[in-house]
């Protein structure tokens, strides 16, 4: 076990990667600078790099060894950036190339997921106005719409009627991006973060007033309350936590991750997707779930850097 300070040099020169161009830009800005701060104080020779600005060519001047992907949404999650370091022999934290693309497309996610026998709420794929019936009778109303790809619960309704249907459609096809129709499932929804092979405690998710636990509720609302230790009785957790840990197997996810999910009536865990690169700043789940188990903000990024090399 380390000391949590890179006494050794073993990292070389790290690239803190954060900005980018996605809609969740402003969250990432805010993960890269927690993550940045951290590693400097245990010694790393971290550097911020945004990758708004041709950020390739800078990685081989200035000679970086290794990336900590502080990305959200299609910018680090979508396998792209992934691909680019892999390509370039630079190691770097978090999932591979492919389990980030495919975690990235829920509609791959929720297929995958049940093709292997795990719940997750029932689905289809919309592809023009007139599929509303065709939902209505699979999946009853309310049902919530969203695009295949972004994060954050950008661009996620609630559907109630026909006309807010025809509507919110309308908005989602500016996206440029798959869009799902799945029911929609109420009652505490829950995260379960993924360390080095391991899942961290359980945390309940209360959104509050909120209809859902969307963007505002995420990251800026007080009303939403984390519950860490998430109440669950023991052997549930257990059980819903080796499940969790079933799925970040099968999707083959490296060093860090999160999943989000429901427990219905019968305790039987409902999942909605897998985050690659999740949220890191202290309104954060992965850090709650982490300091639950003794390992504070600084020692969790140092072990997510540790990770990536292995």
């Amino acid at each position: 076990m380390s000391h949590h300070k890179d006494s050794r040099g073993q990292f070389g020169k790290v690239a803190v990667l954060y900005g980018g161009t996605s809609t969740e830009r402003e969250i990432s800005l805010i993960t890269g600078q927690a993550v940045w701060e951290a590693l400097v104080r245990c010694d790393v020779d971290a550097h911020l790099v945004d990758t708004k600005q041709g950020f390739l060519t800078r990685m081989q001047t200035d000679n970086f060894k290794t990336a900590w992907i502080a990305l959200h949404g299609s910018d680090g999650e979508d396998g792209k950036i992934q691909s680019f370091l892999e390509s370039m022999n630079i190691r770097f934290t978090g999932s591979g190339s492919l389990s980030c693309s495919l975690t990235m497309n829920k509609l791959f996610t929720k297929k995958i997921l049940s093709n292997n026998g795990f719940k997750t709420p029932d689905f289809l794929q919309v592809t023009n106005s007139d599929d509303y019936e065709k939902i209505v009778k699979k999946i009853k109303l309310p049902f919530v719409l969203k695009p295949c790809s972004q994060g954050s619960s950008i661009g996620v309704h609630i559907i109630e009627n026909r006309r807010n249907y025809e509507k919110k459609l309308k908005t989602l096809n500016d996206f440029n991006d798959w869009i799902i129709a799945e029911s929609y499932i109420t009652g505490p929804e829950y995260t379960a973060g993924f360390l080095d092979g391991e899942t961290l405690p359980l945390v309940k998710i209360d959104a509050g007033q909120n209809e859902f636990y969307d963007y505002e509720a995420k990251y800026y609302s007080q009303e939403t309350k984390y519950v860490c230790p998430s109440g669950l009785d023991i052997k549930l957790e257990d059980k819903v936590k080796n499940k969790c840990t079933d799925i970040f197997k099968l999707f083959d996810i490296k060093g860090w991750a999160r999943t989000d999910f429901f427990i219905n009536e019968d305790y039987e865990p409902i999942f909605l997707e897998i985050n690659t690169v999740p949220g890191m700043t202290l309104h954060s789940l992965v850090p709650m779930a982490a300091s639950a188990i003794g390992i504070n903000f600084d020692q969790l990024c140092f072990r997510i850097l540790e990770t990536s090399i292995r």
